[in-house]
């Protein structure tokens, strides 16, 4: 037992679509967090209105929960690590530890996805020495998404460090420079459970992001289809579907399109 209040902070193959990197072999250990600003703390920088009212945090079991227990430790993680900062990441280490530990013993691939409901930079997640996760666990793969460009730049610091990029339904310039630097990027469609996602999205190849979770097992420059999950805010869903957040599956072009890529460097 721990002295917060939740009784862990991450848990392997802790949801369905974790669950499904089963398929590769993978045990996934994931935390998830209150997204957003919801716990009072923000952890999502550059979440636009519609991926916050559209925020899978109140999908799949959680529309279940009708006495909020989930959403609240939710809630109480992202409090205890800006809060209780030294005791959630000594935690945090131990609780990876022991289930990398568990996967060898299994003969199973282990991965690590700190951002499940969440977009922080894993370099602040740091042991008392200063050390991040991504060193404290060089043999570890971590993997995530964002919507904030210059953290893909992690992925060139860091090998054992796999992101994919998102688009908002606004952002298809950084699509396009992360497209062209080798970089996958996540698109949301209105294409319905069990029927077949577009093949192409200007001009990228689509693959179909809901078989797995298991990002690290995919092609870098293509888009990584996602299906419209529903949300437990029923006036949230078709104001969302409607944005520009989730693409119409009929050729929809996404905005703000430019032919200005330029390749990704890290800065000094």
């Amino acid at each position: 037992m721990n002295a917060f209040k939740f009784s862990r902070i991450g848990y392997v193959n802790g949801s369905s679509k974790l669950g499904k990197g089963k398929k590769f072999n993978v045990n996934t250990f994931g935390v998830y967090l209150a997204p957003s600003n919801l716990s009072g703390r923000n952890v999502c920088s550059m979440a636009t209105s519609e991926c916050i009212k559209g925020c899978l945090n109140t999908s799949g079991r959680v529309k279940m929960d009708v006495k909020g227990m989930i959403v609240n430790a939710r809630i109480e993680r992202t409090k205890a690590f800006y809060e209780q900062r030294e005791a959630f990441m000594a935690e945090l280490i131990n609780e990876i530890r022991l289930a990398a530990a568990k996967s060898k013993r299994a003969k199973t691939k282990f991965a690590v996805r700190i951002n499940c409901t969440s977009d922080l930079s894993l370099e602040i997640f740091k042991d008392t020495n200063g050390k991040n996760l991504l060193e404290l666990f060089p043999n570890v793969l971590f993997y995530d998404y964002t919507k904030v460009p210059n953290r893909v730049r992690l992925t060139q610091k860091y090998s054992n460090y796999d992101l994919t990029f998102s688009y908002t339904g606004y952002n298809w310039s950084d699509c396009e420079t992360m497209l062209a630097n080798n970089v996958r990027v996540a698109v949301i469609f209105d294409t319905v459970k069990g029927q077949p996602l577009p093949k192409t999205f200007n001009g990228y190849k689509v693959i179909d992001g809901d078989l797995s979770d298991y990002r690290p097992a995919d092609k870098k420059n293509v888009i990584v289809g996602l299906r419209w999950k529903e949300i437990a805010n029923r006036a949230n869903n078709a104001e969302i579907k409607n944005s520009p957040f989730v693409v119409k599956a009929n050729g929809q072009k996404a905005v703000t399109i430019t032919d200005n890529v330029q390749p990704l460097t890290i800065a000094a």
